[in-house]
């Protein structure tokens, strides 16, 4: 049995939590314990949504000390990340498994020690991310950290082309392999055919309410879509599952436009399919400055969509269209163009067998395609023939 040490230092990723981050984070260690693996998870930040099934897994959690924002506080989390070093040479491991993270050195440490195999999981450019949303003082520790820890890996899994660039740009020798996201078609489950209700249609949203999602396109399309049908059994409403920064500008955004919208709030993982249960198509409107931007990220919420066999209407950015088959699993629309989100939504509301069409086939991608299972054995897969451990 490979015992695998997971290692996430990143303080603004909890393991049991309601973000994308911590879905891919619970995700990757089910795959790894259905292979046969023992887990065991070295953080930073635990959380406190732990659901029953990840009940008996064995977590390790290390804080930063608190310090103010700056140079104090990433050496607060580099020090964290040292401390969670330090537990796993304690206790062992047969491989180490890092979600890559700005200040946490562990795998470049830690897998020459051990003489172990080694993967680094690059999810996003967060140097870049960093200093854009956020403030990076010490970039020059950050480049090295990626530098050791990507030259170290025998394998560094990316989600996108655009993070294997981003990757090879610092670190030309780095082993990149793409693995784009994935989704557990066992907890998703498709949904029931039909409607949800004679008298409108919903659409749904799924994830943390921030500027650069596009909800805003969506509501806007939404309320082009019901000016233009006479027939209030085709109107649609709003389903916004998640919280976040924005959140009360939607809400005043909905009411402005006469738009029924109803906003759930933070919700944990399990809650998620019964509430996409409740929709009749689900979206994705990413608006035109995250094309060419942020087009590294490959969407959870896409993956859930299709494993629920939801009608889909996406932005044709990023890795969305290596994802969705405009026409037969998802129907794709240019980037902040309401008007294109609501012809779609008028297309979906007019014709039922169009709705069931696409999210069975959406389904059928999803669980051939892209369930975390396939991640991680892509994953093992490239991994040196003398340093492979078992996958699933």
């Amino acid at each position: 049995m490979t015992r695998v040490a997971y290692v996430c230092a990143d303080p603004g990723v909890p393991i049991f939590g309601t973000k994308g981050s911590s879905v891919h984070v619970q995700e990757i260690v089910r795959a790894w314990r259905g292979s046969g693996a023992d887990v065991t998870v070295y953080c930073a930040r635990r959380g406190t949504d732990r659901p029953a099934d990840l009940a008996d897994l064995d977590v390790i959690e290390v804080r930063p000390e608190p310090a103010p924002a700056g140079a104090a506080r990433e050496q607060a989390v580099q020090e964290a990340a040292l401390a969670l070093v330090d537990e796993v040479l304690h206790r062992g491991c047969g491989l180490v498994y890092e979600r890559y993270s700005l200040f946490s050195p562990a795998l470049s440490v830690l897998a020459p020690v051990l003489d172990i195999p080694s993967v680094l999981e690059v999810n996003a450019p967060l140097i870049e991310e960093q200093q854009r949303y956020r403030q990076l003082v010490d970039i020059k520790k950050a480049e090295t950290v990626l530098r050791r820890n990507a030259g170290t890996a025998d394998v560094v899994a990316c989600v996108s082309e655009p993070v294997i660039r981003w990757v090879r740009d610092r670190v030309p020798a780095a082993r990149t392999v793409l693995v784009p996201n994935g989704v557990n078609v066992g907890r998703i489950t498709p949904r029931m055919a039909g409607r949800r209700s004679p008298d409108h249609l919903t659409v749904a949203f799924v994830g943390t309410l921030k500027p650069w999602h596009g909800v805003p396109g969506l509501l806007h399309g939404v309320a082009l879509a019901n000016a233009q049908t006479t027939d209030a059994s085709r109107r649609w409403r709003v389903l916004v599952i998640g919280d976040g920064p924005v959140r009360v500008d939607l809400e005043r955004l909905a009411a402005a436009l006469g738009v029924e919208a109803e906003f759930t709030g933070a919700v944990t993982p399990d809650a998620v399919p019964g509430l996409l249960n409740a929709a009749d198509a689900a979206a994705a409107p990413y608006p035109p400055d995250v094309a060419g931007q942020d087009d590294y990220f490959s969407p959870l919420k896409v993956y859930e969509y299709m494993a629920a066999a939801m009608p889909i209407i996406a932005s044709s950015v990023g890795q969305i269209p290596y994802i969705l088959d405009d026409g037969r699993t998802g129907i794709l629309v240019q980037p902040g163009e309401p008007a294109a989100i609501a012809q779609a939504l008028t297309r979906l509301g007019e014709d039922p067998l169009l709705r069931e069409g696409l999210g069975r086939s959406a389904r059928d991608d999803a669980v051939t395609r892209f369930s975390w299972d396939g991640v991680l054995a892509r994953i093992t897969a490239s991994l040196p023939p003398l340093r492979r451990v078992a996958a699933p």
